[in-house]
């Protein structure tokens, strides 16, 4: 088979997307093209490729195997010519694609998104939920551009750096602590509490800190979604532990008291990760450049 290089990022589209219509979408093409596409590869290539399933489609062994070398080949290319043109993000149509845990995304995504409507406003954003665990092929692969969590364990083929801290702060209830009133230990650990438990090490390393610091909390609730919160908190006259940023953005508009933990917890790292191949994307530098500016606005207190 002689390379055709839209039938190859059509191949590499339905991969990512186990979907014939999401690929499509994120193609620009119509269903029946990408479907005629895969037609044409399966001939060529003598398999199925790609098996229908509940949902969508899944990769047979042939498909498996041959999905790094296609992802790596069209990576290098698209490499090559964005590396060849200079990068205008006034004018740029190009989509980011960013993989974030739970509160990077509610940290940063409105500031990101001004950004975006301001300096690239024709640009795409889409914003993906980051797993327990940091794939390595989903940036390697050229499916996402970039990372943003915690990585205790980071792959070593990527490029993994601190971003910003932050610490800890409470949300409570005006009727369980009163203006006046301090939020003493014994009153922490009497009043019920909203737990925030997200996906992966965030839930650990707090829960890690209480232990380090014999601090108890009388859980009520366990939520998964750090915005959820505040409303339960609101409704159920409890406290709930939340990153500082988080109990910035949600005590006003709850009603609810931002005050300090009892206890010293310390602070926690938000790191970024990302593949080395696209240090010398314009594209991706001018990214990295602006969230780097957006949480560099964190520490001088924008």
């Amino acid at each position: 088979m002689t390379p055709d290089l839209s039938l190859l990022r059509v191949f590499h589209a339905v991969m990512e997307e186990r979907n014939v219509t999401a690929a499509a979408e994120r193609l620009g093409q119509s269903q029946s093209t990408v479907s005629a596409a895969l037609s044409r590869l399966r001939e060529a290539l003598g398999d199925e490729l790609f098996l229908r399933a509940r949902y969508g489609v899944e990769p047979t062994e042939k498909a498996r195997a041959l999905a790094p070398e296609i992802a790596a080949g069209l990576a290098q290319l698209e490499q090559a010519f964005r590396a060849a043109e200079p990068f205008d993000p006034a004018r740029t149509t190009r989509r980011f694609r960013l993989l974030l845990g739970p509160y990077a995304e509610i940290v940063l995504v409105p500031d990101l998104a001004a950004a975006f409507a301001e300096k690239a406003p024709r640009a795409a954003l889409e914003i993906a939920p980051l797993g327990p665990d940091l794939d390595p092929r989903s940036l390697a692969g050229r499916a996402f551009d970039l990372a943003i969590g915690r990585f205790h364990a980071p792959p070593e083929d990527l490029v993994v750096s601190d971003l910003f801290e932050d610490g800890f702060r409470c949300l409570v209830a005006p009727r369980a602590l009163p203006p006046g009133a301090t939020l003493d230990r014994a009153l922490y650990e009497r009043l019920p509490h909203v737990v925030v438990a997200p996906p992966g090490k965030w839930r650990t390393g707090l829960h890690k800190r209480m232990e380090g610091t014999g601090l108890r909390r009388n859980t009520a609730v366990v939520v998964s979604h750090f915005l959820s919160a505040p409303p339960a908190v609101a409704r159920l006259g409890g406290i709930a532990t939340v990153p500082t940023r988080v109990a910035t953005m949600t005590a006003a508009p709850y009603g609810l008291r931002d005050v300090a933990v009892p206890v010293e917890l310390g602070a926690f790292p938000s790191q970024i990760a990302w593949h080395p191949r696209l240090r010398r994307d314009p594209g991706h530098a001018w990214l990295r450049a602006l969230i780097a500016e957006l949480v560099a606005g964190f520490t001088t207190g924008r």
